[in-house]
């Protein structure tokens, strides 16, 4: 019996599939793509179209006939190849192998890399796969002939697959010039399908791509596709990146007739590259920032609270400026820190309450005012502020923080218009496409400013980059994007050089809004108690210590959680006041320990790092407040006022 496939069937496969295999190839990286179809009369899968290092494919046969059906009938990804693996593969190394059913056959890549293939490369296979079968199974179909006159029917058919994938693809002629296009090049380009014919191939790029007579003899002498990334040029200016994969075009003799371009708009791709870089910066900035924050601010906490100390006594009026200047350093210190922290964080804010952002935006607006109003007046320049609030429901969030992100998109806008100009901020109400029942409200501000070039975009909400020189911190953006993270939402910025820029903030909807907690505020009369003081910094321990007794309050210190236990078992404490990382008994060690002695004591956490602190720690240790280092003195004096107001009191742990 003779074989369903004859060798100028194969031909015409590869003179189709070619450019589409060597794009996948370059977009995926891989070293060999293959197509291969089973033949029931040689019981075998043959290699109908192979590309890449796959000069080693010959016809395999499976050792077990339905581990060969496998492979058209389901998905295959292996990113770690066993050697006695049932995959065509030879005597290759291969250690990541992916593939796809395509009708009577399978599409499958190679890589002797591990671990090289994801799962979503073998959801963009599916795709392409589907179209790779219907154009291989109509190739099959029909037969081929060499007879140009008898190619019209499967002309017809390729061009209409064509216009139908997902890609872009440009047919230019030997002179480089527009011979085709699909249509989804033309919806990229925003030109309207035919309009580009008889034009320069190169136009369309940033830089342009000249495809002089030599560029077009390197392409003629390549028997491969040319893959690199670069930048199109749309009707109305605006660039967007994209994979280009440079193929020459021939006839069945070998002649060189053009070139087919396929293109591939990487956008998405790009965003998701970034997002996956800010996020490893930030997971190593969150290492850095904690453990610089704990040791700077011990040492910063020391320096507030013996300043805060001889300030109350003090006569001398230069004395106490001198001290407050000391103090007001060390705090701005803790603020910068605490700025970091807060960039690096990626917990749930604390505080979330129900928040209406449109009132958030007009509070901001009325903060702002100075500056881009008053501030404008004198320098004779007009900022126009418009607002296009449509009804939007509130969300989960912290007021301070969300002012904080709003703040800093104004402030960034206004330095984009040192000569006036006018800044727009919407906010709207939209549906999640990938999550079902997901609102979010969006609000965007857009101004009218010098805009920036795609280097600075992609790099503005890194920490500490900044355009604005001496004056700037490059923590203001950094940290916007920290918070809106933290709220489960996006930011992102589009801008070009003499267009302005759109700022997006994007925050989610909660099926149901926390409830709002009331404050509650001590009054009346001081309270005294006894008070225990865990803290392996001695500066800080001892200045603790004796202002709590200096207020006329019991005050014992220690300096371990050891010491802190075993002197809370001797006798008893209203409060205990404990350091959090500490090395032979950490703070929330301490807290359990000493709420099984007696559950009514009330506890402080105190820290330096606390972004490490979950809320689900702190709801498990029972602990009753988190004081953050470093700290006034006046803060402690009253925390443990309000904390010896609530509930029993030490004596009662003896009397029971």
């Amino acid at each position: 019996m003779e074989s369903d496939f004859s060798s100028h069937r194969f031909t015409g496969l590869a003179e189709t599939l070619s450019p589409m295999l060597e794009q996948i190839i370059g977009l995926l990286e891989a070293e060999a793509a293959v197509l291969w179809l089973w033949d029931e009369v040689n019981v075998a899968y043959l290699p109908a179209l192979c590309r890449g290092r796959a000069s080693w494919a010959a016809p395999w046969t499976p050792p077990v006939r339905d581990q060969g059906l496998e492979f058209c009938q389901k998905p295959l990804l292996f990113d770690d190849v066993p050697a006695d693996a049932p995959i065509p593969g030879g005597e290759q190394k291969i250690r990541s192998f992916a593939s796809v059913p395509i009708g009577r056959g399978f599409f499958a890549l190679y890589s002797r890399r591990r671990g090289h293939f994801a799962p979503r490369d073998l959801r963009f296979l599916q795709v392409v796969g589907q179209l790779m079968g219907v154009m291989a199974g109509h190739l099959l179909s029909i037969g081929w002939s060499s007879e140009r006159g008898e190619l019209n029917e499967e002309r017809d058919f390729t061009r209409t697959l064509i216009d139908t994938m997902g890609e872009g693809m440009v047919v230019l002629d030997a002179e480089g010039r527009w011979e085709f296009g699909n249509h989804k090049v033309y919806e990229m380009l925003g030109y309207l399908p035919g309009e580009l014919l008889g034009q320069s191939g190169g136009l369309c790029f940033r830089p342009p791509l000249r495809l002089t007579a030599a560029d077009l003899v390197r392409i003629e002498r390549r028997h491969r596709a040319a893959i690199f990334e670069t930048r199109m040029v749309r009707k109305g200016g605006s660039t967007f990146p994209v994979l280009v994969s440079v193929s020459p075009r021939r006839d069945h003799h070998g002649k060189f007739l053009g070139t087919i371009v396929l293109v591939t708009d990487i956008t998405e791709r790009k965003q998701w590259d970034q997002q996956m870089m800010r996020s490893e910066k930030l997971a190593a900035l969150g290492t850095l920032a904690a453990g610089v924050a704990h040791n700077l601010n011990n040492v910063l906490a020391a320096i507030v609270a013996r300043t805060d100390l001889l300030t109350r006594q003090v006569r001398d009026p230069e004395l106490k400026r001198w001290l407050a200047t000391i103090q007001q350093s060390a705090l701005d210190g803790a603020s910068t820190v605490r700025r970091l922290q807060d960039f690096a964080r990626t917990g749930v804010p604390e505080s979330m309450v129900a928040v209406d952002v449109r009132r958030v935006i007009e509070e901001v607006l009325q903060f702002t005012q100075a500056r881009w109003k008053d501030e404008a007046e004198l320098k004779g320049i007009k900022i126009e502020i418009v607002t296009d609030p449509a009804e939007i429901p509130l969300i989960a969030g912290n007021p301070a923080e969300l002012r904080e992100v709003f703040t800093n998109v104004i402030f960034n806008a206004l330095d984009a218009m040192p000569n006036g100009g006018c800044l727009t901020i919407r906010t709207r109400l939209t549906q999640s496409q990938e999550e079902e029942g997901g609102r979010r409200v969006e609000v965007v501000f857009t101004d009218t400013g010098i805009g920036m070039r795609e280097e600075v975009r992609q790099k503005i909400f890194d920490p500490f980059f900044t355009t604005k020189g001496v004056k700037g911190t490059g923590l203001g953006l950094s940290t916007s994007y920290g918070i809106v993270v933290r709220h489960g939402g996006t930011i992102g910025v589009e801008s070009e050089v003499g267009r302005g820029s759109i700022f997006t903030i994007v925050l989610p909807v909660p099926v149901e809004l926390p409830r709002s907690v009331e404050s509650t505020s001590a009054s009346g009369r001081r309270r005294t108690g006894r008070i225990l003081v865990i803290d392996d910094e001695p500066h800080l321990r001892e200045v603790v210590t004796n202002l709590l007794k200096l207020e006329g309050h019991v005050a014992v210190g220690v300096a371990s959680g050891t010491e802190g236990v075993e002197a809370f078992r001797a006798e008893p404490f209203d409060v205990v006041i404990t350091d959090l990382g500490m090395p032979d008994f950490t703070g929330l060690e301490v807290a359990r320990t000493v709420r099984s002695i007696w559950p009514e004591v009330k506890v402080v956490l105190c820290t330096g790092w606390n972004v490490t602190v979950s809320e689900a720690d702190l709801e498990e240790c029972s602990i009753d407040r988190l004081l953050e280092k470093p700290f006034r003195l006046d803060e402690v004096l009253r925390l443990v006022h309000d904390l010896l107001g609530e509930g029993s009191r030490a004596g009662d742990r003896w009397r029971r």
